[in-house]
């Protein structure tokens, strides 16, 4: 009986491991129809928005607020070719890049600062560029850059521009690096401890009842604390690889700047046409924004190519814009929020596909694309 038992528990084991290892297999296979299923079975945790040369391909839950995670970054390159172009910023300034690792917290950014010092062979280099800075934001979606922008652009001007963009949706940006430390700051002022599960529970309490305003005001404090902390004694202060979990960066996601589909296209288009911005700011947002066209494919297959994406464990959001040799233009902003687990994956893995898919699809693709949405 005994051996009957222990054969059934392998067995268990066994097909867990065989269905573990396929589901990861199928997991990294990227896939277009995925993309667009998930969509058509989720409107309530997707947004989609595709235009082509002027006209809606396909418009699903475009007006709804999403979380933009990492894409919020476009609004601050903006700010950087407007200020640049009018000579409020020298895109030549040398920055020390020790004055961009105050806002760099190891663990938090999947890697992406380091890879873009080690990339660009900036790594063993004293000095960057204000220029190098904004294309490693976009490029490598480095957060320390990002936190660095909004402290030398000026988090206000930043804002300004929502308005002046007619962004009339989009929520205020804030400095979401410093947003991490909110937990802790909470435990000190209320004398919590952060290692008490206890506490804890009572910690994200409280950031759920914060209002708005006060959220983000405790983000500027943090974040004025990280512009004065050069030495790093307040991110050794903090600590926080020792008490961040899944649950306060699930906190932080979903407190995480919104906007719209529709408003993301409308950046896109006036990014993608030649009327809405000047011929200098255009310059510095080609030189920002316009990076996978350093790839000798999307060379040879666009004219212009130049986009942002963003994610975190429960969020996936990217906004691109193209024009093909043949002059079409074309528009993707495409935000997904609340997804976890083998979806997260999945459509990550899926995403480079889905997005060059739209961006050179014929009228075959768009007839597809619409019969997923048809009412």
């Amino acid at each position: 009986m005994i051996i009957y038992i222990t054969i059934f528990i392998v067995l268990i084991f066994l097909l867990l491991a065989i269905g573990f290892f396929l589901l990861r297999q199928w997991t990294k296979k990227p896939d277009v129809d995925y993309v667009l299923k998930f969509i058509a079975k989720n409107p309530e945790r997707a947004s989609l928005f595709i235009k082509k040369n002027g006209h809606n391909i396909v418009r699903v839950q475009s007006d709804q607020l999403f979380p933009l995670a990492s894409t919020v970054k476009i609004i601050i390159a903006i700010e950087f070719a407007q200020q640049a172009a009018n000579k409020d910023i020298n895109p030549a300034e040398k920055i020390n890049i020790e004055d961009l690792s105050r806002f760099y917290i190891p663990g938090t950014d999947g890697g992406a600062h380091e890879a873009w010092l080690n990339e660009y062979g900036l790594i063993n280099k004293q000095t960057v560029t204000l220029r190098e800075i904004a294309k490693g934001m976009i490029s490598h979606s480095s957060n320390a850059n990002t936190e660095f922008l909004m402290m030398h652009l000026g988090l206000d001007k930043i804002n300004a521009n929502l308005e002046k963009l007619l962004l009339t949706g989009h929520e205020q940006i804030y400095p979401f690096v410093s947003a991490l430390f909110i937990p802790y700051e909470i435990a000190q002022q209320k004398r919590f401890n952060i290692h008490d599960k206890k506490d804890v529970k009572k910690i994200m309490e409280y950031m759920e009842n914060m209002s708005e305003t006060a959220y983000i005001e405790e983000t500027i404090k943090i974040h004025n604390k990280l512009s004065q902390d050069f030495a790093g004694k307040y991110k050794d202060q903090v600590n926080i690889k020792s008490w961040y979990n899944n649950a306060f960066d699930r906190l932080v996601s979903e407190r995480f700047v919104r906007s719209t589909t529709a408003e993301y296209i409308l950046i896109l288009q006036r990014m993608n046409e030649e009327i809405y911005f000047s011929k200098d700011v255009r310059d510095y947002l080609q030189m920002i924004m316009e990076w996978p066209m350093n790839r000798g494919k999307n060379q040879k297959r666009f004219k212009r190519l130049g986009g942002k994406g963003g994610s975190t464990a429960y969020i996936l959001t990217y906004a691109f814009y193209a024009e093909d040799k043949l002059g079409n233009k074309t528009e993707l902003a495409a935000f997904f929020n609340d997804v976890y687990g083998y979806e997260t994956i999945k459509l990550s893995n899926s995403s480079s596909d889905f997005q060059l898919a739209v961006l050179t699809g014929d009228s075959k693709w768009e007839r597809k694309i619409k019969s997923f949405f048809a009412p």
